[in-house]
């Protein structure tokens, strides 16, 4: 064995060298005990640390020497170059890197403390040198194999347990520089690229270390990482305080990586036992003691980010994880940390959370609900977080329920309904808030919205026979959850409306009674075009006696009504009113009261002589609409009232109308200076001009619907009408004249018109104009080629038979074919329709259906008439005789 002298070797290696040497010497054993420890810690313990256990190393040095860390990287000539500040080599060093389990580390804070981890180096080398500022060594497998032969032993040998002394110095810079020269087959620049990939993580892991350079390239601790301390570990958040970034998997540092997985969203590093090859944890370790102040770490970051700490449910990869997982659980739960609706901090197992808790409902919530978790936190994706940490979850049903009993004005509710409608997103949602609390109009809480109604949008006041939600608490929610809206049309049709009006007075509560009138006048006067029934008439308003009268007993103040009417009309005057358009639409008198049924089943309206009108039509109305009160009109006051009634738009349906009950009743009942209306025709009526004598009134046209018509429809109609015609003094115009013969047989066949009742008149109304003592009632159409205009009474062409004869008996006048005896003079020439261009030519004209038979044609065709005893001759153009033969003139 060759010696070295003491100042080229500082550290003394031959005698390590000698002792080691003597040892296997003495127990070839110790050898192969050796070689197997280091193939060991190669070929599973440090196979993949060869960075870590360096860096770790180069940290350790930089804290025994009170600097900041720095180590680089790089190859030269086939070798890889690890170098770092620091401590330099000692002669302890040397030892402890020269044994297997022995360590010079004992200062706190330093990673070293197995003494295995530089045989990392042997994973990749045949060679390693260690420079330093205070003398280096080599570790060489070719030498040691020498060494070992010498002294007769057999190999295989290993690589660190016989160091030789070397006087190089490291790197410029530095003062310490790991030389490894590779066995064969390494690849370098693999290894220099996982030494870059692996850089930024051990700057993590290794505090001491501020660079690491890999041939050139520099690694420093960068940000992206938030630290937090507790009792027992150091934490990292990846990300920043407002935006984390949590980890899916990571693995325990101790402080640098161990194989042991961890599902945690930080990473720790922990000053915790572990077993030699930093691989595992120490089975006396207690994880558990890591989790220690970990609610420390959502406190480190903004509100909204903080549930993204809490360890995501799921399987645990191990029993550390599963320990460790369970123990920052507990500790999260028991802790401040978790961000509250009202701002405060909760302790988890004592908070509640509504999925996906909007801010505005957030808002109304805080106060109500203790522990409400801040709505930023609320959404689904952290629900399962929250539950982990003994967060209790509520729903819409559990809501309500928390929510019976408040009291807070009606507004609130209605802001709560519209915070609370994008939670109700179908009718499962619906059904939950079943219960929920709702304000009635009458100042009451109702549990849940069904059973109630909504009042119309712009209903401000209470509908106090009606169930309805406060106006101010209205909101479409509460149709979804069961509420209805009901239109004004219908509150007002409502039947419990209409019993409280048809109860007694003396027996209800009056300011009840005023309730019920302030509602419905404030629902009119909301929506003035709203359909309002008639009975709505009978509502009690205030008279200006002080008494409570039906509304439709009532007058406005100053109503024009009220001027028409006679003295002892039962109407009392109304006191005084801010809604005089919604007292009248209640039936409050200003002008006439229009009565409306849709379906009216009989006369039961209360109108005067309404079961006469009913009687009077075959078929029942299948609507009415009748002005009332028109038999109290004075009798002096018809112009008036006529005048009234012309001038209201909402009568002029009914004026218009002359089978409607107010067209009859006038014509029937009313009177202008003593003459009924129906006796008096409107001025612009041409087809009654002089039959009747014209109403004088400036609205007598509006009025013809309840004026004199043509028809006849009784004895006293008849006898007025058949006195006119017989009135010479009369301009009636022959085609007046004729239609009102048409109407006077239309009432005799119809029985309007009875004989026994009606005498004949002493003249009647000849085609001319003039007034015969008698005349014929023309049957035939050509007896008016024999008979003089003033000797012919007609009705209205085609002339009928029947309609002559029936017209001679109303006016007691024989028909021109009972009273003339016509006999034509000669028998002319014989021929037959068809062959006579004469007859065709005739048929044609008076458009006679291809007649058929003789006919005889005539170069003269002379009758004569007998008429009485007075015979005349006539030329004639045609004549049909009592044989049925027709005469033509050629």
């Amino acid at each position: 064995m060759t010696t070295s002298p003491p100042d080229l070797d500082p550290f003394d290696t031959e005698t390590l060298r000698a002792s080691v040497l003597g040892a296997w010497r003495a127990s070839p054993t110790r050898l192969a005990e050796d070689v197997a420890t280091e193939s060991d810690l190669t070929g599973v313990g440090y196979r993949d640390r060869l960075f870590t256990e360096l860096a770790a190393n180069a940290a350790d040095a930089a804290v025994r020497a009170g600097v900041r860390g720095a180590m680089s990287v790089w190859t030269t000539d086939g070798r890889l170059h690890v170098a770092n500040r620091g401590a330099p080599l000692t002669a302890a060093g040397v030892r402890a890197l020269a044994a297997t389990r022995v360590s010079d580390k004992s200062e706190p804070g330093l990673v070293g403390r197995f003494g295995v981890g530089f045989h990392a180096v042997a994973v990749i080398a045949d060679a390693v040198t260690i420079r330093s500022v205070r003398g280096g060594v080599a570790f060489d497998l070719a030498r040691t194999a020498d060494a070992v032969g010498t002294v007769g032993l057999p190999g295989p040998v290993p690589l660190l347990r016989l160091p030789w002394p070397v006087n190089e110095a490291p790197a410029e810079g530095f003062d310490t520089e790991i030389v490894i020269t590779p066995r064969a087959g390494i690849d370098l620049d693999h290894l220099l690229d996982r030494c870059a990939d692996e850089a930024p993580e051990l700057l993590l892991e290794l505090e001491a270390l501020d660079r690491i350079t890999v041939t050139g390239n520099v690694f420093e601790r960068s940000g992206g990482w938030l630290p937090v301390s507790t009792t027992h570990a150091r934490w990292l958040i990846h990300g920043s305080a407002e935006r984390v970034r949590p980890l899916r998997e990571t693995v325990l540092c101790a402080p640098t990586r161990t194989d042991v997985e961890l599902t945690i969203p930080a990473k720790v590093f922990a000053d915790i036992a572990i077993t030699a090859d930093r691989r595992s944890l120490h089975p006396d370790a207690d994880i558990a003691s890591l989790a220690d102040g970990y609610h420390r770490l959502p406190l480190a970051v903004a509100a909204d980010q903080r549930v993204a700490l809490v360890p995501a449910p799921g399987f645990a990869r191990n029993s550390v994880d599963e320990t460790l997982r369970a123990a920052i659980l507990d500790d999260l739960s028991r802790h401040t940390w978790l961000p509250g609706a009202d701002g405060a901090d909760l302790v988890p197992s004592r908070a509640v959370v509504f999925a996906d808790l909007p801010v505005v409902l957030a808002d109304h919530l805080a106060d109500l609900l203790g522990g409400l978790v801040h709505p930023a936190l609320s959404g689904r994706g952290g629900l399962p977080r929250l539950r982990s940490v003994g967060v209790t979850e509520i729903g819409l049903a559990e809501l309500a329920e928390r929510l019976t009993g408040v009291q807070r004005p009606p507004g609130w509710w209605h802001d709560l309904y519209e915070a609370l409608s994008p939670s109700v997103v179908d009718d499962r949602a619906a059904a939950e808030l079943g219960a929920l609390p709702v304000p009635r109009a009458d100042g009451r809480l109702h549990v849940g919205a069904r059973g109630l109604a909504i009042g119309p949008d712009r209903a401000t006041t209470a509908i106090p026979w009606i169930p309805t939600v406060h106006p101010d608490a209205a909101h479409p929610l509460l149709e979804r959850l069961g509420a209805r809206r009901i239109p004004t049309a219908e509150v007002l049709a409502d039947p419990a409306l209409r019993s409280w009006l048809d109860q007694d007075p003396d027996d209800a509560d009056p300011d009840d009674l005023a309730k019920v009138t302030d509602a419905v006048i404030a629902l009119i006067a909301a929506e003035p075009d709203v359909a309002v029934p008639d009975w709505l008439g009978a509502i009690l308003l205030r008279s200006t006696d002080g008494e409570l009268r039906p509304a439709d007993e009532l007058l406005l103040p100053d109503s024009p009504l009220a001027a028409v009417l006679a003295p002892d009309a039962p109407f009392g005057i109304l006191a005084d009113t801010d809604h005089p358009e919604v007292v009248r639409r209640l039936g409050v008198g200003w002008g006439f009261v229009v009565v409306t049924d849709d379906l009216p089943t009989g006369p039961d309206h209360d109108l005067p002589d309404e079961d006469r009108w009913w009687d009077r039509s075959d078929e029942p109305p299948t609507r009415l609409a009748a002005v009332r009160d028109l038999d109290l009109v004075d009798d002096s006051a018809w112009p008036e009232a006529l005048t009234l009634l012309a001038d209201d738009p909402a009568v002029a349906d009914q004026l218009r109308d002359r089978d409607g009950y107010t067209a009859w009743w006038l014509r029937t009942h009313a009177r202008i200076d003593d003459t009924p209306l129906w006796a008096l025709r409107a001025p612009g009526d041409a087809a009654t001009a002089g039959l009747y004598d014209t109403l004088d009134h400036p609205r007598a046209d509006e009025l013809g619907a309840a004026l004199a018509t043509i028809t006849v429809v009784d004895d006293d109609q008849a006898v007025l009408l058949l006195d006119h015609l017989a009135d010479p003094a009369r301009a009636i115009a022959p085609g007046v004249v004729t239609a009102a013969h048409s109407a006077l047989v239309a009432a005799y066949r119809s029985g309007a018109l009875d004989l026994d009742r009606v005498d004949a008149p002493a003249r009647v109304r000849a085609v001319d104009g003039s007034t015969p003592s008698s005349a014929l009632a023309v049957d035939a159409a050509q007896y008016l080629q024999i008979l003089t205009p003033g000797d012919v009474v007609l009705t209205t062409s085609p002339l009928a038979a029947d309609d002559a004869r029936d017209l001679g008996t109303v006016l007691d006048i024989g028909t021109a074919g009972e009273e003339l005896d016509v006999v034509v003079m000669e028998l002319g020439n014989p021929t037959i329709w068809r062959d006579s261009a004469i007859a065709v030519l005739f048929a044609t004209a008076r458009e006679m259906a291809s007649p058929m038979g003789e006919v005889r044609l005539h170069d003269r065709l002379v009758v004569r008439v007998t008429r009485g005893g007075t015979v005349t001759d006539h030329a004639v153009a045609y004549w049909l005789d009592r044989a049925g033969v027709m005469h033509l003139q050629r």
